[in-house]
C-alpha cells in the first residue's frame, strides 16, 4: 500500500494553493467568460503564475523555518523561543 497522497490531498492541505490552481483550471477552460484575445488570457496567466510562485515561496520559507526552528529544539530542549522585537 502506497502512504503518497494525491494531488488533491496535498491540495486540500494548502487552501490558499488550492484555490490559486483551481483560478489557473478555470483560466484554461475559460470558465470566466472575460478574456476573449490571447494576450488578455496571456496576462491573466502569468498575473497568477507569478502570485503562485510568491506563495509557494513563501509557504516553503515558513515550513523550513519551523524544520529550523524543531531541529534546534530537539538538539537543545531546554532553549526557549524568543520573540522577535522590533526597535527601528
Amino acid at each position: 500500500m502506497s502512504t503518497s497522497k494525491t494531488l488533491a490531498e496535498k491540495l486540500a492541505a494548502h487552501p490558499e494553493l488550492e484555490n490559486r490552481v483551481s483560478e489557473l483550471i478555470n483560466l484554461v477552460e475559460a470558465e470566466s467568460g472575460y478574456l476573449d484575445r490571447a494576450d488578455e488570457a496571456e496576462e491573466a496567466v502569468i498575473e497568477n503564475l507569478k502570485e503562485l510562485g510568491n506563495e509557494l515561496l513563501t509557504d516553503w520559507g515558513s515550513c523550513k523555518e519551523k524544520q529550523r526552528f524543531d531541529e534546534a529544539h530537539a538538539l537543545h530542549p531546554e532553549s526557549k523561543a524568543k520573540k522577535k522585537t522590533f526597535t527601528g
